[in-house]
């Protein structure tokens, strides 16, 4: 299974988007960079308690229509926002959330452990520790604490994906070797099949490279994207300067 994330980068935004509607838009957030602040290790962040109340009343406003749509599993999802939110997707669309069911993509187990082999081989005769998180479908690549490092870990997970028939996904100071063909544009599309999604206008919001497949599935479906971040070339047709105004964005839905 080789190949990256679907991308397609029309413009660089500048205008802020138009206010949320409760009653017309259906919700995709990407979790790091969008609702909490990147933070040098992934078990380092957390979910305030305003957080999780502004999402819960979001939600509810919204008739359930909204979703996280994570890199990271649902199990860290979920202790990190505590259930504020009834849908999900984690590990990029692998893991789908909808109230208390949760479905998952049939993956090669083996194809993986070898990867998880040769990575640490790599990685040791490199003479390099980069937080190696392992989400089951998927292994994740941290090197922000040693940016230096950023080519060999890339052509490590390149190369190691290569050999593996896997998939490779970018981030920011992260490449992700992936052992589905799932992408967050795959959950935006799944979710919005049925209720409380059908019928509404997607939105999706992130800050990454691989939210761009949700921005994308968003906008085919007669909806939109909004980036989070320094404008750059995206699929997305708005921006939000950081998490701070994703917030405020958030607590100004509308009917």
């Amino acid at each position: 299974m080789r190949g990256t994330q679907h991308q397609i980068a029309t413009s660089t935004p500048v205008d802020a988007p138009p206010p949320l509607n409760a009653s017309a838009h259906a919700l995709f957030l990407d979790l790091d960079g969008t609702l909490v602040e990147i933070q040098d290790r992934p078990n380092e962040v957390h979910a305030s308690a305003d957080l999780r109340a502004l999402l819960r009343h979001v939600s509810d406003s919204m008739s359930g229509a909204v979703a996280v749509i994570t890199g990271r599993s649902l199990g860290d999802l979920g202790e990190i926002i505590g259930g504020a939110v009834d849908y999900a997707a984690g590990v990029h669309g692998f893991e789908i959330q909808r109230g208390n069911r949760i479905s998952r993509d049939q993956i090669e187990i083996s194809q993986l452990e070898a990867a998880r082999a040769d990575v640490r081989r790599l990685l040791e005769e490199n003479g390099l520790a980069p937080l190696v998180e392992d989400k089951h479908a998927s292994l994740a690549l941290h090197y922000r604490q040693i940016p230096a490092a950023e080519e060999v870990i890339q052509r490590i997970a390149r190369d190691v994906a290569t050999t593996h028939g896997l998939r490779v996904l970018q981030g920011k100071m992260v490449v992700e070797i992936i052992a589905t063909a799932r992408t967050k544009g795959h959950a935006v599309t799944v979710l919005m099949a049925a209720p409380p999604f059908l019928g509404r206008t997607p939105v999706a919001i992130g800050d990454d490279r691989t939210d761009e497949d949700a921005f994308t599935a968003a906008k085919r479906m007669g909806g939109f994207g909004i980036l989070v971040g320094e404008p750059r070339p995206t699929g997305a047709d708005y921006v939000l300067p950081n998490t701070s105004a994703v917030a405020i964005w958030l607590a100004g839905e509308q009917n």
